[in-house]
Formats: C-alpha cells, structure tokens, sequence
C-alpha cells in the first residue's frame, strides 16, 4: 500500500473513531496529496494537453504551407495577435481545465514559436543558448501565476535542460567548460548559470525539495568533474566530492517531517556500491585525465565535505527511520562513506583494496540497519530494502573475492547454483521477517 493510501486510510479511522471530523480528514489528506507530482490531473486533463500540443503542431504545419504567401509583418502580426488571444483565453478559462490546460500548453511553447519565426524572416544567428532563456523568460509569468503546476514543471525542465547543455559547452553565453583556446570562461558566466539554476529551483512547484536540490547536486559535480575553473582531477577529490555531495542531497533533499528519503538515499546507496569496484584499482588508471586540480576546486572541494560533515552529524539522519540506535548508525554510516575517500590520497593497489572492503562493510551495515528497523517498525518495505542491499553485497564480494577464478563452464555452473542457493535462503528469512512482522 502506497503511502497516500496508507494516509488516507488513517485518516479515515480517526475520523471514525472521532478524533477529528471527517472535514477534517479529507482537508488533511488534500493538503497532503496535493505535493504529489501532477497530484491535480486526471485523465481529462492529461487529454486536454494532449490537445494543446497538437493544435501548436497544426498551426506549425499550416504556417509552413503558407509560408511563402506571407509578408513578414503579416507573418509576426498574425504571431502576436495568435499569441494574445492564446493567453486571455487561458486567463479567461482558468476555471474551466479542460479549455485552459490546452490553451495553457499553446501558450508555454508559442514564445519558442515566435523566437524562431523572428529569426527566419530576419536571417538572425549567435548564441544558441539565448532564445532558450527568452522562451523561458517569457513563459516564466504562465508558470508563476498558473493555478496548475503543469507550466512551473514545463519552465523548471526547461531552465534544468538549458543549464545542463549551456554550462557544458564551451562557446555560448553560459559556457563554463575551457575555451578552444584553453582559457577559463568569463565570471559572469557563472552568474548566469547561479541565476538559471536558481530561477529553476525558484519556479519548481511543491513543497519537496529533492528534484531542484538532485539538479543541483549533480550539475555541481559535472562542474568540478568538467574543465572548468573549479575542476579536481585526483581520484580521491572527486570521490570525496562526489560523496560529500551525496550525503548534502540526502540531509537536505525532504523535509523535517519525512521520514522515506527516496531518490536521494539510493544516490547515495549508488555511490557507496561504486566504491566496492575500487577493489580491481590500479594506480594512474586514470592519468590520462587533462590537467590538474584547480585551486578553487579544491577548495570548493573541501567546503562541500565540510558541510555535509557538519549536516550529517546536526540534521537528523534519513537512512534509517526509528529511534537513537538507529540515528546514531545513520550518521555513522554518512560519515563512514566519505571518510573512505582519504584511502585514495597517495592510493596503492592495496589501501584502494581496503577501501573497497569498507565500502562491502558499509552497505552491509546499512541492510542490517534496514531489516532491523523494519522488523521493530513493522515496515515491510524497509526489511525488502535490508534484504536487497545485503544481497548485492554478498554478490559483489563473491565476485571481488573468486571472480578470477570463473575460466571454465564448470566454475560457472557452480557459481549459478550458489547464487540460486543464496536466493532461495535470503527469500525464505525475507518471507519469514515479514510474517513475523505481520503477526
């Protein structure tokens, strides 16, 4: 059972058992709901969009066939009055979603239409990046007094998308990467791209915090994995601020009151898994890397593991739910995660081993903790997720400790059937934890 429908059923025996009045309940489970992503559509709605993008289609495919009938005053005169009457529609109609969802659509992506329409007649050229900021500029005022959140996701993707491709290249407005000449990008730059990103997040709707802080964190790493100013090249830098990144986005992606961490936590479970295959390491396996580690990199580096230092052991943990025991594993856990980064300064063969062993030993607590927790709190899904993270340990240290040794069909079939026996046991402690659970 999902956790709205967990809600709504709670919500319902209270009222029925008079705590709160069923007004109450329904206000309380609406209010809830409501942060759920597309929460407000239904299937008329998701119709209704459908309808807009395909009438922004046909207008393209009748404005191509009669193009060259049309004077370019006519062509920008007719865009605008198109383009009015598309927008008080949508005002007019906004109570109304199955009119204004489709005009609402029409209007998103009509600036997009216009900006390339004035192009055309005009034989205009330059940065590619600009006409995506003045789409997004100009739809912003849809996404920001819209009573539906469909425009805001629209605009937020939008910006997400421009700053992702802008920043990475090296010959536009946004660009961060090295020049063809190998020089660092103008400061403003970085402005620009601090003040997409933040307009993005700003649009974003809802209450939730983990898909802007997830864009983020992941365009923050790109920037110090690209060639930028910020750029670090050591193995144990970028391990340190890939890690320290991911425990930031676990802290501060949900609210206080959340207690399921989602996406951020299997980051972060992801991260930790990777950190098992420096098991087959080899030092300068990765010096064909360009440059070195940039001041400002390093010491953005630093900060960032700070912070997350700093936030794993203030903010409460969201790894696993529960009491102190619990907390004080999590935080441990967190912090263990980026402390194994350091094996990698002036790494060998064999610490890079130590490393990977630590990272099996992690994991391996953390699916303990899980099934623990869940078998106190009755969670089936917390014991499903111990189970699975204890099954992939197993498996990847099986594979670091005899994988060299599968060179013939026979090793093969033994290894199948130890994987099967593995299986069949760790569903029947599965099945058994979750019965017990249930009684």
């Amino acid at each position: 059972m999902s956790y709205y429908k967990r809600l709504r059923t709670d919500l319902a025996g209270a009222a029925a058992a008079g705590i709160i009045t069923p007004e109450q309940a329904q206000k309380a489970w609406e209010f809830s709901y409501s942060g759920r992503l597309f929460a407000s559509f239904k299937a008329a709605h998701w119709i209704g969009a459908a309808a807009g993008l395909f009438i922004a289609l046909g207008v393209i495919l009748v404005a191509a066939h009669n193009w060259d009938k049309l004077g370019a005053i006519a062509k920008m005169g007719a865009f605008l009055l198109f383009f009015a009457g598309a927008a008080e529609a949508a005002l007019r109609l906004e109570a109304k979603p199955a009119a204004a969802i489709p005009l609402e659509i029409l209007w998103f992506f009509m600036p997009a239409l216009g900006i390339g329409l004035y192009a055309q007649i005009f034989n205009l050229s330059g940065d590619p990046v600009k006409p995506y900021l003045a789409w997004a500029a100009l739809s912003a005022p849809l996404a920001v007094f819209s009573k539906r959140p469909l425009a805001a996701y629209l605009c937020a993707i939008l910006l997400g998308a421009v700053l992702f491709w802008g920043t990475l290249g090296s010959s536009n407005m946004l660009a961060l990467t090295a020049s063809y000449g190998h020089t660092a990008q103008p400061l403003w730059h970085w402005a620009l791209a601090l003040a997409v990103l933040g307009a993005g997040a700003a649009l974003y709707p809802g209450r939730k915090l983990e898909a802007p802080l997830g864009a983020a964190a992941v365009w923050l790493f790109l920037m110090l994995v690209a060639d930028t100013a910020i750029k670090v090249r050591s193995e144990a830098l970028v391990l340190l601020a890939g890690m320290s990144i991911a425990v930031l986005w676990l802290t501060w992606g949900r609210r206080a009151d959340e207690e399921k961490a989602g996406l951020p936590l299997t980051v972060w479970t992801a991260a930790v898994y990777a950190m098992t295959f420096f098991w087959h390491y080899t030092p300068r396996a990765y010096s064909s890397w360009r440059g070195s580690d940039t001041a400002a990199g390093g010491a953005l580096t630093w900060l960032i593991f700070a912070g997350a230092v700093a936030a794993a052991l203030l903010k409460p943990q969201r790894l696993l739910p529960g009491g102190k025991a619990e907390e004080y594993l999590g935080k441990g856990l967190l912090a263990a995660s980026m402390l194994c980064a350091f094996l990698l300064f002036d790494a060998s063969a064999g610490s890079a081993k130590v490393l990977a062993v630590l990272a099996n030993l992690i994991l391996a607590a953390f699916g303990a903790g899980c099934i623990i927790s869940g078998a106190r709190n009755s969670d089936e899904k917390l014991i499903n997720r111990g189970v699975l993270v204890i099954t992939l340990t197993a498996v990847t240290r099986f594979m670091d400790l005899f994988g060299g040794l599968l060179k013939s069909g026979v090793a093969f079939i033994i290894t199948g059937l130890a994987f099967a026996a593995l299986a069949y046991f760790i569903n029947k402690g599965r099945k058994a934890l979750i019965e017990s659970v249930k009684k």
